[in-house]
């Protein structure tokens, strides 16, 4: 358990040894003023900045300072613009990722953790921390290391204190590759697209396109934006099937109506597929010679405005072409919901009523009405 601290001070020791004896360190390390490497040299920047000491407890800052010019609140809201509120969603995103990804299968709660966070970066204000979130690699390292709860975090704040306090100038003496070394030995468990992608291959073939499109985006550009992009592929996948709702259309005979068009959909009707099934009915409609077209509400549990409308403006069309079209099985609040709009269509609506299957509205004309199923 102790392999990585042990990793650490051994490199840290053979550097101070090699700098005493020679001169100069054969590894790249921060604070070595001949080391050109991009690592290095942004490495060295930081460390040259940390001082020694505690930071004063104090006010956060409202302005930011950019260059010889001080912009006020208002001025830095404006400044940052659109990321000031897009970093930290992803921010949030990256928090509860990995927090799901180390909890084992356990239950997590994801209020309690965000509210951590949000403390967390406000106690951090008065201090002058930097915004933190979780991170991949610093949860890889922990797990490396043995810890199984988040007392560890104790134990981790404990000892930046003590860097800090007196530590902070032996920063440079640790070697980049060392760093590196640590980091991919204990990143390397969570490397498991193999058997996650048999497992989706198995199971969702689908999660394998928003899976590997985060990978890669991830690979090639950063973490961050690869979070927010995986999300938003997924997101496709799952408005996909509001936008395009299954559609059951079929000849029925049904008492007191006689042969009528039955159109059941399968989910609530909103903006975003109440044209995709207005032009389905009228299309099925225009195959068949039926007078009648009933659609059944069993699955509808609201209404939006828009489809309010569409519903409304697919009743004016067929009593324009002299067909007449009923609505069965809709729930009392959904019916008054659509009546309420305009004060009107009230006697559209009927009880559900028991009904004869007569034939398939797509086996007449399969060509032009297989895609609506």
């Amino acid at each position: 358990m102790a392999r990585n601290a042990i990793v650490l001070i051994a490199s840290i020791v053979f550097v101070v040894i090699m700098i005493t004896t020679t001169g100069q360190s054969p590894v790249g390390t921060p604070g070595e003023p001949n080391s050109q490497s991009k690592a290095s040299v942004i490495h060295k920047k930081f460390t040259e900045q940390i001082e020694e000491g505690f930071p004063p407890i104090r006010p956060p800052t409202f302005q930011l300072q950019i260059g010889d010019e001080t912009l006020s609140f208002a001025q830095t809201l404006s400044e940052l613009s659109a990321p000031l509120f897009v970093v930290p969603l992803i921010l949030l995103l990256e928090f509860v990722s990995v927090a799901k990804s180390f909890a084992g299968g356990k239950t997590i709660d994801t209020t309690q953790e965000l509210l951590a966070l949000g403390l967390t970066n406000i106690l951090g204000s008065f201090v002058q921390s930097i915004p933190v979130s979780a991170s991949f690699v610093r949860s890889a390292v922990n797990v490396a290391s043995g810890v199984k709860t988040p007392i560890s975090n104790l134990y981790t704040g404990g000892i930046m204190l003590a860097v800090l306090g007196v530590l902070a100038q032996y920063l440079s003496y640790i070697p980049t590759s060392t760093l590196a070394a640590v980091i991919i030995t204990s990143l390397l468990p969570l490397f498991k697209i193999p058997q996650v992608t048999m497992a989706c291959f198995r199971s969702s073939k689908r999660d394998l396109i928003p899976m590997y499109a985060t990978f890669f985006v991830g690979l090639f550009v950063n973490l961050t934006f690869a979070i927010l992009f995986g999300v938003l592929v997924d997101l496709v996948f799952i408005l996909y099937p509001t936008a395009r709702p299954k559609l059951i259309i079929k000849s029925c005979k049904f008492p007191d109506i006689g042969e009528a068009l039955l159109v059941v959909p399968d989910k609530n009707l909103s903006y975003s597929n109440i044209e995709f099934m207005k032009q389905r009915i009228i299309k099925s409609a225009g195959l068949t010679k039926l007078d009648v077209i009933v659609v059944d509400g069993s699955f509808v549990h609201v209404l939006d405005t828009t489809s309010i409308k569409a519903l409304k403006e697919t009743v004016g069309f067929f009593q324009s072409s002299q067909k007449k079209i009923l609505f069965m099985s809709w729930r009392n609040h959904v019916r008054d919901q659509f009546v309420k709009f305009d004060n009107n269509h009230s006697d559209l609506f009927i009880p559900s009523v028991s009904f004869t299957d007569k034939y398939d509205v797509h086996l007449e004309d399969q060509n032009s009405l297989q895609d609506i199923y």
